[in-house]
């Protein structure tokens, strides 16, 4: 089938919402539509639309949606984006930092992100060769002051040691030459001064980059499902953790921040605050345990 659909105007898009069923008594709905975007607005709308026993949308809304309850939830969530990229950002630099702290001394050779044998297959080492020479190009263009440093002093390196190159590389990559590690030891080393379950840790970060771009990019995190699933522990497991949603990471990222317990402690108040705050009940769209606190 070919797309064939015509584009509305706001006054449209405002009457179809009316049309299957949602109250709008809001004189800036049009406003709020323009400065969203329908389809993100109705993305939080799904939670309050009918569907049939097979799962499919009815176009119709539960009774009592109104547009303010749906506008109510769309600012919680941006709320709940806003909360998490904190922390996840105090995480990511924590690991970068430990990362290559445990690797440049379990090897004591600067550039070990580029040695062969410490990798398995599931890692391009020359593609990732060329990322870091593109990222310290980005560095020295942003006049960042070490790489610039760098590139003078040592003006036939293309790439800059481990602890120059992990402020710049990205959290992505620096997930993925962790994933591709070769040796458990070497990962058991970084999970201890991480804090982190050894067994868990690799697809624990891999999950935080998922959740971390998805917050960065304004994704919707409310009833969301993520493709990319971190393993559980035992108390995971306990509190019914579904990992494939919001839920799981924000507890693991509030575990992986243990190395840090002021910003532990920050993160559980201004998380309890939020929930406490939640304008629906949460349990099923984040998937958290009834009353669920830290």
């Amino acid at each position: 089938m070919k797309f064939n659909k015509k584009p509305t105007s706001l006054e449209e898009q405002v009457a179809l919402l009316k049309s299957r069923g949602v109250e709008i008594d809001n004189d800036s709905a049009a406003q709020v539509l323009l400065r969203v975007n329908y389809y993100r607005f109705c993305g939080y709308g799904l939670y309050f639309e009918e569907f049939d026993d097979a799962g499919n949308r009815l176009d119709k809304f539960v009774p009592e949606t109104s547009f303010n309850r749906i506008l109510d939830l769309y600012l919680w969530d941006e709320k709940l984006k806003t909360l998490l990229q904190k922390y996840l950002s105090r995480f990511e630099i924590v690991f970068r930092s430990v990362l290559n702290y445990v690797m440049v001394t379990e090897t004591q050779n600067p550039f070990w992100f580029l040695d062969d044998g410490l990798f398995t297959s599931s890692i391009d080492l020359d593609n990732l060769k060329q990322e870091c020479v593109d990222a310290l190009e980005r560095a020295i263009d942003n006049n960042e002051l070490s790489a610039v440093h760098f590139k003078t002093a040592y003006t036939e390196s293309d790439i800059p040691p481990c602890w120059i190159l992990s402020e710049y590389l990205s959290f992505g990559k620096w997930s993925k030459v962790f994933g591709a590690l070769k040796y458990q030891s070497h990962v058991k080393k970084v999970a201890s001064a991480l804090k982190a379950p050894p067994n868990d840790v690799v697809s624990w970060v891999r999950s935080l980059v998922i959740l971390r771009n998805r917050c960065a990019h304004h994704g919707r995190l409310w009833g969301y499902r993520f493709k990319i699933r971190p393993s559980r522990t035992p108390i995971m497991h306990r509190l019914q953790l579904r990992n494939d949603s919001v839920g799981a990471l924000i507890f693991i990222l509030h575990d992986l921040l243990s190395t840090d317990l002021s910003a532990q402690k920050e993160m559980s108040d201004a998380f309890n605050e939020l929930i406490f705050a939640c304008p629906e009940n949460f349990e099923n769209a984040l998937g958290l345990p009834k009353g669920f606190k830290f």
